[in-house]
C-alpha cells in the first residue's frame, strides 16, 4: 500500500481524476443553477447540492479529460469561469421557455385586470400574477412530464463535444437577441386570443361611451372581461401542452446550438 502512495503515477492519476470532477461539477452546477424546477428557492439547497454532487460523479468518468495544461491557480480559475457560462447557457435554453409563458399570462393579466393582483410565485420565487404563475406551473409539470430534463442530462455529455474543456464560450449576439425576441413573438402569440377578445370588448365600451355617456362603463366591463379572458384561457388550456411541445423537444439542440462555434 505504501509503495503505491509513494507512486507519482498514481497522485497525478488521482490529480487528473479530481480535477475533471470539478470542472464537471461546475458545468453541472451552471446548468442546475438556471434549469426550471431545479434552480429555485422552492427545492431546499442541501438537496440541490446532493443532486449536483451525485450526478458529477456520474457523468465524471464519461466525459472528455480536462487539458494538460490546466496546472495552475490562475488558469484554473479561467477554466471554471468558462465552464460555468457553458452550464448557465444551457440552461437559459430552457428558462426562456418558462419565461415565455410568463410573459404571455403577465399580457393576459395586464388585459384582464388581474396585473395589480401579485404573489410570490414557487417556481421562480419572484413576484407574479396569477396567469402568469398558472401558466409557469403548468410549463414546469408538461416540462417533467415531457422528460426534458433525463433530454439536458444527454445534452450535457453532448456538450463535451461540442465545447471541449478550456475553450471558450462562444457567445453569438444575434443569436441571444433571436432567442430573445422568440420569448417576446411567442409570448403574444399565446396570448393573442384573450388580448383580441378583451380589445373588442373595449373597442365597443368605447362606441358605447360617445352614445350613452350615463352608462358606468368601468363597473360593466370589467366583470366582463374578467369572465371573457377566464373562459378563452380555459380554451387555451387544453390548447397548451401540443402548443408547447415542439418547444420542450427543441430545448437540447438549442441548448446545444447555443455552444457551437460559428466561423
Amino acid at each position: 500500500m505504501d509503495g503505491v502512495l509513494a507512486s507519482p503515477a498514481f497522485w497525478a492519476f488521482s490529480q487528473a481524476r479530481i480535477l475533471a470532477f470539478m470542472l464537471v461539477l461546475v458545468r453541472l452546477t451552471g446548468l442546475m443553477a438556471t434549469l426550471p424546477g431545479f434552480g429555485q428557492g422552492r427545492l431546499p439547497l442541501q438537496v440541490r447540492v446532493t443532486l449536483v454532487v451525485l450526478l458529477a460523479l456520474v457523468l465524471a468518468p464519461v466525459v472528455p479529460r480536462p487539458p494538460a495544461d490546466v496546472d495552475g491557480m490562475w488558469s484554473l480559475t479561467g477554466v471554471m469561469v468558462t465552464e460555468l457560462a457553458a452550464g448557465l447557457i444551457m440552461g437559459l435554453s430552457v428558462a426562456w421557455i418558462v419565461d415565455m409563458a410568463a410573459f404571455a399570462g403577465q399580457l393576459m393579466d395586464t388585459q384582464m385586470g388581474f396585473s395589480f393582483v401579485q404573489f410570490m410565485d414557487p417556481v421562480t420565487a419572484r413576484p407574479a400574477s396569477i396567469s402568469g404563475s398558472l401558466l409557469t406551473q403548468l410549463t414546469l409539470v408538461l416540462l417533467l412530464v415531457a422528460g426534458l430534463h433525463h433530454q439536458m442530462i444527454r445534452a450535457f455529455v453532448e456538450s463535451y463535444r461540442i465545447l471541449p474543456v478550456g475553450l471558450a464560450v462562444p457567445v453569438d449576439p444575434q443569436l441571444v437577441i433571436a432567442r430573445m425576441g422568440m420569448i417576446l413573438v411567442r409570448g403574444f402569440q399565446l396570448a393573442f386570443p384573450v388580448l383580441f377578445a378583451l380589445f373588442i370588448i373595449d373597442f365597443v365600451a368605447g362606441i358605447s361611451g360617445k352614445f350613452m355617456p350615463q352608462l358606468q362603463l368601468i363597473t360593466l366591463t370589467f366583470p366582463l372581461k374578467i369572465a371573457v379572458g377566464l373562459a378563452i384561457l380555459g380554451v387555451l388550456l387544453r390548447e397548451f401542452g401540443p402548443w408547447l411541445g415542439p418547444f420542450l423537444e427543441a430545448a437540447p439542440r438549442e441548448a446545444l446550438r447555443l455552444l457551437v462555434r460559428h466561423g
